[in-house]
């Protein structure tokens, strides 16, 4: 059976990487630590459609499902 796993490394830093000059006055998106400490803020955006900001289309359901999957297992770098 496969690793089903999400982590930061495989999962969560790709789909944030595109968007790390844009946001990086409030966080960095490609940094581990960063992100743990504001996951519930980001979370609360994604659930508003507005993760990321404008002009970039919203995060897919399906993205929304793997952040949320990571936050709730620990967050697996």
């Amino acid at each position: 059976m496969a690793d089903t796993t999400v982590t930061f490394s495989n999962d969560i830093l790709p789909m944030f990487a595109k968007w790390q000059s844009r946001m990086i006055w409030r966080l960095d998106l490609c940094n581990y630590d960063d992100v743990v400490a504001n996951a519930d803020a980001i979370l609360d955006q994604m659930q508003q459609g507005a993760m990321p900001p404008p002009p970039y289309d919203p995060l897919t359901q399906e993205q929304y499902a793997i952040f949320l999957a990571w936050t709730q297992t620990g967050f697996t770098q």
